[in-house]
């Protein structure tokens, strides 16, 4: 069984998942909730700003991870070379 991390809208007493879950039909699934909330109680929030974002898969997001993990490694190995 794999764990999935996502973020929903909780709307009307209903938490919508920001994702499409790969799960059967009528899966019974543990749910944790931590609420999202600023840091700073004066700054306005940028939720819903860029809305395509919300169709973003963690499968979108690793590959981010793996694309920024690489650039930060070639460009310690330039600068290990220049010193």
């Amino acid at each position: 069984m794999s764990t999935i991390i996502t973020q929903a809208v909780y709307h009307k007493g209903v938490l919508k998942p920001k994702e499409k879950l790969d799960l059967p039909e009528d899966s019974l699934v543990q749910v944790q909730v931590t609420p999202i909330t600023s840091k700073n109680p004066s700054s306005k929030s940028l939720f819903g700003t860029f809305p395509e974002l919300a169709t973003l898969s963690s499968e979108d997001i690793n590959w981010v991870i793996r694309q920024w993990d690489h650039s930060t490694e070639k460009q310690s190995r330039i600068l290990d070379g220049l010193e």
